[in-house]
């Protein structure tokens, strides 16, 4: 029954990390026009959101070794709410800054820690428990468009929409100071042999650190694309909600088809859909809603089936987790950062090539991982 109140209160927990994450994206416009700057300007809050990940995952992985878990996630909880709470009172840009970096750092805390006591908790039977936490995460990204409609539709605006999420976080720590913290217990021995533990942890960083930019970049820009390709700003809003309901359901099949295929197999029919999905968005003039939908799907599992092997292979203690997150921030800032440039040099046309360019990536990368560890 512990066990039970505490993957409940992870999953709550990952519905609000979720719904910070897919503010961002449909409020780009909204937060431009709140301190007055363009959307090459405004691209500049990728970066600090990404920055707050990398210094709070390198933070993070610290921490967790050191303090009970639950005391760290409720002190990031909090200053996850707070953030969110004066994001509409900010007056310029670098006030924006300064709270994406609060947000970011707050976020992946949240996200990193989630994971952890997840696999601590559950341990060798993590895989499913992982994919329904971030099934939830995926949740509150796909209500967070929803939330910023309702919103504006009370009269609020999309700064109502923040303290929304604000509201509903706000009573996760007091839940997460009444369990116990799991703890890590290291293994007898690990899989891959210690001369390859090193080159092999690099290759799975390099394919989390391809991932996020690639799913990012989409959840991010996806509904500026729309914007800028004369849609109107409600049904661009809408496309990041299609996307998270496919990645969300695509995460649901995946729990019950993990009984019947390898995980390698998974991520490859995954990575199929990516690449189908960006060549759709070039080479056709599919809808905008099908593809978003594609997409979500082709991204929907890779990160928990990703994740879930991972810990099959090598323990997951607090350092190497945070170093994990470390590359999830840094590919939150690199592509989603220049996404915004490369639109204004090439043109609103260069987003599908630059999807396209990193969905082969992250295949390749893949490739190279499952070569490395394929006889695991």
């Amino acid at each position: 029954m512990r066990e039970l109140h505490r993957t409940s209160l992870y999953c709550a927990m990952f519905i609000a990390v979720g719904a910070v994450a897919g503010l961002l994206g449909p409020s780009l416009i909204y937060l431009a026009g709140l301190v007055d700057v363009s959307m090459a300007e405004i691209s500049i809050i990728f970066s600090a959101r990404a920055v707050g990940n990398i210094l709070g995952a390198l933070l993070a992985g610290r921490m967790f070794d050191r303090w009970q878990g639950h005391h760290y996630l409720i002190v990031m909880l909090f200053c996850l709410i707070g953030g969110l709470a004066l994001v509409p009172f900010s007056t310029s840009l670098p006030m924006l800054v300064v709270l994406f970096f609060l947000l970011g750092a707050a976020e992946v805390s949240a996200n990193a820690g989630g994971n952890m006591m997840m696999v601590w908790l559950h341990k060798e039977k993590v895989g499913s428990y992982v994919t329904v936490l971030h099934l939830c995460y995926s949740a509150g990204c796909m209500l967070a468009p929803l939330i910023l409609i309702f919103a504006q539709w009370t009269g609020g605006g999309y700064g109502a929409g923040y303290w929304i999420v604000a509201l509903y976080a706000l009573v996760l720590p007091f839940f997460l100071w009444r369990q116990p913290s799991p703890t890590f217990e290291a293994r007898a021995s690990e899989v891959v042999p210690a001369t390859k533990q090193k080159a092999t942890f690099v290759a799975f960083l390099t394919v989390i650190f391809l991932y996020v930019g690639f799913e990012l970049t989409i959840a991010g820009w996806i509904s500026t694309y729309a914007v800028l390709s004369g849609a109107t700003q409600t049904a661009a809003a809408i496309l990041v909600t299609w996307f998270f309901v496919s990645l969300s359901l695509g995460r649901l099949i995946s729990v019950v088809l993990l009984r019947w295929i390898d995980p390698r197999q998974g991520i490859y029919g995954l990575l199929a859909i990516s690449i189908s999905g960006s060549l759709m968005m070039v080479l056709s003039d599919a809808s905008l809603v099908l593809i978003a939908l594609w997409l979500g799907l082709g991204c929907s599992a890779f990160f928990p089936m990703l994740f879930s092997y991972a810990n099959t292979i090598m323990s997951l203690n607090g350092k190497r987790t945070g170093i994990v997150f470390v590359c999830c921030g840094l590919g939150a800032l690199v592509a989603p950062s220049l996404t915004g440039p490369i639109i204004d040099v090439f043109s609103i046309s260069a987003y599908p090539y630059l999807l396209l360019f990193l969905a082969v990536l992250m295949g390749l990368s893949w490739q190279r991982l499952s070569w490395m560890t394929r006889s695991s």
